[in-house]
């Protein structure tokens, strides 16, 4: 591990856990609502609620890594920012700049 933490990792692992919180609320709002609603409908919402908990969980656990500068978070923050690179235009432009941050030589020196 390097030294003192880069001030945009500090600003990536908030704004992960700020996504963590936003997928909690929002996966456990489709909990809620697909048990209110009878048959395969209801199921599809509480099983879609249960998977942006879990993304919620893994954000978490990627703000941590990353607060805490080791190696595999940078991994795990660049698969989710390649991923991301689906979700055009925003979260293309989004998960390019954190992809360009994340291979900066200085931010990749960090986390050895």
């Amino acid at each position: 591990m390097g030294g003192e933490r880069p001030g945009g990792i500090t600003v990536l692992a908030i704004l992960y856990v700020i996504e963590g919180l936003f997928g909690l609320g929002m996966g456990g709002m489709f909990l809620a609502g697909g048990s209110m609603i009878p048959g395969l409908g209801g199921s599809f919402m509480a099983a879609f609620g249960i998977v942006m908990v879990i993304i919620a969980l893994i954000d978490f656990v990627i703000a941590y890594g990353l607060w805490t500068l080791q190696s595999w978070a940078r991994t795990v923050a660049i698969i989710f920012a390649v991923i991301g690179l689906l979700g055009f235009p925003i979260g293309t432009i989004i998960s390019i700049i954190i992809l360009w941050y994340l291979f900066k030589p200085e931010i990749k020196e960090a986390f050895h």
